[in-house]
């Protein structure tokens, strides 16, 4: 039994929870969609491309897809996982125990040694 699994049993949290809460979290709303047609303009607009987005106060939207199925069998056989899936599990799993008046809980406590998936390396521009 991993880390991710053995958490999820003492505090009693179901899995079709942790998915669903994370599909509702991690859902676009209509702020976003502005969001991100301000920063497609920022990008096209000559007078802007050289401004970074926080310089404009454009943050990031959200992303509009919660955890799926198959990324959170991964995390419960503690199996290598990117940055992302990661931050949205721990949103859904705070947003959970933030509801029955528990404390938020850092990555660590929840993922233990797992080890994080990183990408391909990136080519040299040599």
């Amino acid at each position: 039994m991993g880390a991710f699994q053995q958490f999820l049993t003492e505090k009693q949290i179901a899995s079709d929870t942790l998915l669903r809460l994370s599909r509702q979290l991690e859902a676009q709303a209509d702020t976003d969609r502005a969001l991100k047609r301000k920063r497609s303009d920022k990008r096209r607009e000559k007078d802007t491309q050289g401004k970074s987005y926080a310089e404009l106060s454009l943050p990031k939207p959200k992303s509009g897809r919660g955890v799926s199925k198959q990324q959170l069998q991964a995390a419960l056989a503690d199996l290598p996982l990117p940055r992302r899936v990661r931050g949205k599990l721990v949103r859904a799993v705070n947003a959970v125990l933030s509801k029955k008046g528990s404390g938020a809980v850092e990555p660590k406590a929840l993922f233990g040694d797992a080890a994080v998936r990183t990408g391909p390396a990136k080519k040299s521009a040599s």
